[in-house]
């Protein structure tokens, strides 16, 4: 049995081998896969807040919608990254992918025949919430099955990067479709990509099977869940960075979510300055996304995320003196920049120093603390906005992101991390 064993450990190190050996072949085609998916899922994602926005103009309606996102991922999230750590990642990315596409044929359909309740707006935006809560420690896992450690920050500066240019495309897409074409129809762009997305999945992508999937062990949810909470918790860096993040995103909720209100409110609510929006943002992302693959970040890595999400926060600042659109635009682009910047640096740290076994539930954990903190964060924000001015609350929020950013950078032992 031991040789046996033994026989099973050296076969699996070959094909790892070999799997590495092509592995520059093997992201790009699973970055294609994933491109594609996320065209049609930010069509779509778009679509819904403007729908909402320019049709209600309502902070609470917009409160709801956020809420009907991250309550289902806070839910989910925790059971997600056990199945990332334990499954097959490209079955559950599959069957995420064709469940959100259901769904969205089905609100497409019922929009056709003219039934276009809000109250469907948000059961269909809660299921696509579950679904992309599932495909993204999936997704995330994958990275490093794939990719040499070496290579981690400028694949997820590669990646970024992909989405970045999307972020600059699409909404200008997204809002010439809006104002042409009945919105189910860009419901079922999304259908389409998913479809196109799996089969080049099924077609083109072989992943090696990870150790715990090889195992085929039991999946006790609760012991799984309790021990990837306990290995956070007894993790110096990364616990630190969640409650980090927890308190930055609480922050986040409110430039996040409400600046479609206040560009509606203070210079009109027309389609074409929400694309212009987040062409501009995109814009910012696609140079950050550029820059941090060229570049890498600093020597410490974790100099370079705090020094970003400064930057992050005083642009917020400036967002919350909107005296001119333009002026807007200009520091939402900058805004994007240092996003894109910080976002494949915190990625790639994830990825450097985490046990293979719990970097799933690890990347579940960051997503549960962002689905928890930006709806407590709009709870607070959203019906607010409705009787304090928006601009001060948002200048606010941007004040208390950059302090919060300055501090962990007098904190020696937490930069010695990052090296």
């Amino acid at each position: 049995m031991r040789i046996i064993s033994k026989i099973a450990k050296i076969k699996r190190k070959n094909c790892r081998s070999k799997i590495m050996e092509n592995w520059k072949k093997k992201v790009a085609v699973f970055l294609i896969s994933q491109t594609v998916s996320l065209l049609g899922s930010m069509l779509v994602g778009y679509t819904i807040m403007w729908y909402i926005t320019i049709g209600t103009q309502s902070a609470v309606m917009m409160t709801v919608y956020v809420l009907c996102t991250f309550i289902p991922s806070i839910i989910m999230s925790p059971f997600a990254g056990v199945w990332a750590d334990r499954l097959n990642r490209k079955i559950l990315m599959i069957t995420a992918d064709l469940t959100i596409a259901f769904v969205t044929f089905v609100i497409a359909v019922l929009f056709f025949f003219d039934i276009k309740d809000m109250w469907i707006i948000f059961v269909i935006t809660v299921i696509r919430s579950i679904g992309q809560t599932v495909h993204q420690p999936a997704v995330s896992s994958v990275y490093p099955q794939i990719v040499p450690k070496e290579s981690l920050v400028k694949v997820q500066g590669i990646s970024q990067g992909i989405s970045s240019a999307s972020m600059v495309l699409l909404p200008l897409l997204a809002g010439l479709l809006f104002a042409i074409v009945p919105i189910e129809y860009i419901f079922m762009i999304d259908v389409v990509t998913a479809v196109i997305a799996v089969y080049i999945l099924l077609r083109f992508v072989k992943l090696p099977k990870h150790q715990a999937e090889e195992k085929k062990e039991e999946i006790r949810y609760f012991d799984d869940i309790k021990n990837g909470l306990k290995y956070v918790a007894s993790h110096y860096l990364i616990f630190r960075i969640i409650v980090f993040g927890f308190l930055f995103m609480m922050l986040v909720a409110a430039p996040s979510f409400l600046t479609y209100l206040q560009v509606a409110r203070v210079f009109g609510p027309e389609a074409w300055r929400l694309s212009l929006l987040e062409a501009f943002f995109g814009v910012g992302m696609l140079v950050g996304s550029i820059l941090i693959t060229a570049w890498g970040g600093f020597r410490n890595k974790l100099v370079t995320f705090f020094l970003a999400y400064i930057a992050i926060g005083l642009g917020v600042v400036g967002l919350g003196i909107p005296f001119n659109f333009y002026f807007y635009l200009a520091v939402w682009l900058i805004v994007g920049l240092f996003i894109s910047i910080s976002n494949p640096i915190l990625v790639g740290l994830i990825q450097e120093k985490v046990e293979p076994e719990y970097i799933g539930r690890v990347f579940s954990v960051f997503g549960l603390m962002n689905t928890i903190s930006l709806p407590l964060g709009m709870l607070v924000f959203g019906p607010l906005s409705d009787i304090v001015d928006i601009s001060l609350m948002i200048l606010l929020s941007g004040i208390g992101m950059a302090v919060l950013a300055i501090i962990p950078l007098f904190n020696k032992k937490l930069l010695k991390e990052g090296i």
